[in-house]
């Protein structure tokens, strides 16, 4: 898939000043490249043959108009967690706290059928889920209005315990189960279903891109694994803050491959990579032959 916006932003006409970066996101995180660096992006992540290379973020290879061409995943390569790691980790919380609730359920129904003490969370905000969930943020509005969605039924099923104990114990048992079995079929059903609704949000947003940078806009250095792209942004020198100074000199991973930080005010900061620093290429290549 060629990226045509790219294309025309390089003859937009713009002072020799401005920097035009291509960007993308890791999580939070805005990268970014010299626009003429990029050659093309490609969809066919499907394709890439895997190699017993033992090298740091290395995918394997895929072909670029008959060339072969190594892969490497970005976030694995600079160390840092993938949007796939991240997104991996989530459909796994959103599962155990389903479940969660599904025990919490079975465990009032049996401190109301043994007259035993309920241990599980009274309030929503004290349950491990409303303790990640009064804290979670994304950037997906998506997955931002459905979990909004989850607040009322979250917040009624943990109402229950309350009142179904009070009920329990002024001799109220039989009332009090029938209650917790509509509220079963209707409450924790409803809950249930935000949850999978949650996680196919999410898993349909589990695709990556490959990213063909190039020195020549020609023929490709190699291609990047990334996980969301952005856009093409302008920045000018004086929104610049090389990593070999100030704070960001401090953190060895970032001066090994991150020239310098893109930073304006009331916007994501830009990290600024550079593609010959990401790896030595002719020895990965003497690898891959």
């Amino acid at each position: 898939m060629a990226i045509n916006h790219i294309a025309d932003s390089k003859n937009s006409g713009k002072p020799d000043q401005v920097r035009q970066i291509f960007t993308f996101f890791v999580e939070d995180m805005m990268f970014g490249l010299d626009v003429e660096n990029v050659l093309m992006l490609g969809q066919e992540v499907n394709d890439i043959q895997r190699l017993p290379i033992e090298e740091r973020g290395f995918c394997g290879v895929t072909k670029f108009q008959g060339t072969v061409v190594p892969v490497l995943d970005f976030a694995h390569r600079i160390g840092i967690q993938s949007g796939i790691d991240a997104k991996t980790a989530l459909l796994d919380i959103l599962t155990e706290n389903e479940n969660d609730h599904v025990e919490w359920m079975n465990a009032l129904e049996a401190a109301i059928k043994n007259g035993t003490a309920f241990t599980k969370a009274l309030s929503a905000n004290d349950c491990a889920f409303g303790k990640w969930y009064n804290k979670f943020e994304t950037r997906d509005e998506t997955l931002t209005e459905l979990l909004l969605a989850f607040a009322e039924p979250h917040q009624a099923l943990h109402a229950l315990a309350d009142k179904l104990l009070t009920m329990r114990d002024s001799d109220e048992q039989e009332e009090a189960l029938k209650l917790l079995s509509a509220e079963r079929s209707t409450t924790l059903r409803r809950l249930r279903a935000l949850f999978a609704r949650a996680r196919d949000q999410i898993q349909g947003g589990m695709r990556q891109v490959l990213l063909f940078v190039t020195l020549d806009g020609k023929a490709p250095r190699y291609a990047l694994l990334i996980d969301e792209i952005n856009d093409v942004m302008n920045f000018t020198p004086a929104d610049f803050q090389s990593s070999k100074g100030g704070a960001l000199s401090l953190f060895s991973k970032i001066e090994n491959v991150i020239d310098g930080i893109y930073t304006r005010e009331n916007e994501a900061d830009c990290l600024y990579f550079d593609i010959n620093k990401m790896t030595d290429i002719d020895q990965l290549m003497a690898k891959v032959s």
